[in-house]
């Protein structure tokens, strides 16, 4: 068997096994689900509309909305979303979009090694460890944290942008923008934890950057690039965090949730497990390692020890209490790791290999063996190493199957059209503070309230709603929205705009009826979100232009010769 088809029966072997839980008919379950569940619904719910962009999701809190697609990214989330508004069953849609995510991860992290090291076999072994270490695996399977298990997706191209950096003088931008914008548009807390990687590279390599002032020129350019491109998201966050407060039911203690630096190792829930640690050993047999691999070492081993007790997690609570759980650093940790393990192992092999060779050129020529055979046992042992690395993750892969207690559960296709279950929102980050009752935003999701106290039955029409025969001497009327900045009303006869507040019931937009006996409420959108989505637009287009051209050019002009 040559080395290729070697490589692809280990890489298909790998992904079935990464896979494994998904073949049901039921859904995989998991901490987070009904609430990555109810986003996917909400944004099929909006298609079906003709509406996929809205950044505040009716669907939630039966009808109420909820700003989740404006604080939380959805840029995968829209593959399992269609194959909803296809008439896929929720099962099976969140399962597909697993195993693709599962998938771009290999390859993200193959393709990305593969420019790092010059090597396929450190290439296959780094996409390996990759997929299947056990934080990822219990980020999937365990947590269903979505956010994450898909913003790791792009986390190699930020350590090979960084490699590229500052080691190959900054040639190929693009590494460092798809990986920096991809985690962006998947998971903040993720995207704060690559920039601080960055950060931190950019000062371990400071002398290199005094002696080519240009490369951290064009790291700004690449920077702004990212900036504008998504500025669609990170935009509107800005201004909504800066003209609202919002609430979180949940208090999370960081100093309670670090671990102890010896539970790194345990195969447990939220750990690193023994693993990837057992496969770091193979650094140690190298006679010259790779500094880029050390360096990788280096930051996964430090990043781990961050994400236990010994980091004062306490002192710095007010601080760094936003990532919630010290040990979301292990999102970093594995892919820095697998990268190392990856060039160290296909060191070793190479070593093995060219120490053989010179031992036999050192032996008379009537003993002399044959380069062929050499060649042949160097390949042998490498192929060893591979297998044996699969083997070692494979067995990591299963034992967390196994001790995953999770329960599957079918999801109906209609499991959403149950009001109750649209306020699966966890903590309820992204509720204004005065939506303080979660429980009544169901019970006044069907009535608007007049100053008066009547009660009166709205009407619903995709993201708009209507509230008829408003009596003569209301001056305003509550309307079942809970509020954001952007939402608008109009008067439904003479198509007046009329003023409209967050001071509502429990949190809802108030609008003030000024004589109006039906008014019609819906989600505009603000000016700065306007702006924003022309700014990634343009951006993305003058980026589009600027590559293309020159290809275009060079096919012009070889066509003309």
């Amino acid at each position: 068997m040559s080395n290729k088809k070697l490589y692809l029966a280990i890489s298909v072997i790998v992904l079935f096994i990464a896979c494994l839980p998904l073949f049901t008919v039921n859904c995989v379950g998991g901490h987070d689900i009904a609430y990555h569940l109810l986003r996917i619904e909400a944004l099929k719910t909006g298609i079906l509309s003709g509406r996929p962009f809205l950044r505040i999701n009716m669907l939630f809190f039966g009808g109420m909305g909820y700003a989740s697609s404006l604080f939380y990214p959805d840029f995968l989330l829209y593959f399992p979303a269609i194959l909803r508004a296809l008439g896929v069953g929720i099962n099976l849609s969140y399962h597909l979009f697993i195993a693709l995510c599962i998938l771009l991860g290999f390859a993200s992290s193959f393709y990305c090694a593969k420019h790092v090291s010059k090597s396929d076999l450190a290439a296959v072994i780094t996409a390996v460890i990759f997929t299947l270490y056990q934080y990822h695996i219990y980020d999937i399977y365990t947590r269903s944290a979505v956010g994450e298990f898909t913003a790791v997706i792009f986390v190699p191209f930020v350590i090979a942008g960084i490699y590229d950096f500052m080691y190959e003088e900054y040639k190929h931008p693009w590494f460092l923008a798809i990986g920096m914008a991809g985690v962006l548009l998947c998971h903040t807390i993720t995207t704060v934890i690559c920039l601080l990687l960055c950060v931190l590279s950019v000062i371990a390599d400071i002398m290199n950057i005094k002696k080519e002032p240009g490369k951290l020129f064009r790291l700004l350019v690449t920077a702004v690039l990212v900036l504008g491109a998504t500025a669609f998201y990170w935009m509107p966050v800005a201004e909504m965090m800066s003209t609202g407060s919002f609430s979180n039911d949940y208090y999370f203690d960081t100093s309670y949730e670090a671990a102890k630096l010896w539970e790194v190792l345990f195969n447990e829930y939220n750990r690193m497990g023994v693993a990837i640690f057992i496969l770091l050993l193979a650094g140690l047999l190298m006679k010259n390692r790779k500094r880029f691999a050390d360096l990788c070492t280096i930051a996964g081993i430090f990043i781990a020890v961050c994400a236990t007790g010994i980091f004062p997690w306490e002192r710095l609570d007010g601080l760094l209490g936003f990532i919630q759980f010290p040990w979301r650093l292990f999102v970093m940790t594995g892919p820095l790791l697998a990268f190392a393990e990856g060039i160290y192992l296909s060191q070793l092999a190479d070593e093995i290999g060219s120490g053989e060779q010179k031992n036999s050129e050192t032996q008379g020529s009537g003993e002399r063996q044959d380069g062929s055979k050499e060649q042949i046992d160097s390949e042998y042992k490498s192929r060893i190493i591979l297998i044996a690395v699969t083997a070692i993750m494979v067995v990591s892969a299963v034992a967390n199957f196994e001790n995953n207690t999770e329960k599957y559960y079918s999801y109906s296709g209609d499991y959403f059209d149950y009001a109750p279950f649209t306020a699966e929102v966890i903590g309820g980050e992204w509720l204004p503070t005065e939506a303080s009752d979660r429980e009544a935003l169901i019970a006044q999701a069907e009535t608007a309230l007049t100053d008066a106290g009547d009660e009166i039955a709205v009407r619903r029409y995709m993201n708009e709603l209507f509230v008829d025969v408003i009596p003569d001497d209301a001056e305003y009327v509550d309307v079942p929205f809970i509020y954001y900045k952007g939402y608008v009303a109009k008067d439904a006869e003479t198509q007046e705009s009329l003023v409209t507040t967050g001071e509502g019931r429990n949190g809802c937009v108030r609008v003030y009826t000024n004589g109006a006996k039906t008014v019609r409420v819906y989600y505009k959108g603000t000016v700065v979100q306007h702006i924003s989505d022309a700014v990634s637009i343009g951006f993305i287009i003058g980026m589009i232009v600027y590559f293309l051209v020159p290809i275009i050019k060079k096919k012009r002009e070889a066509q003309g010769k």
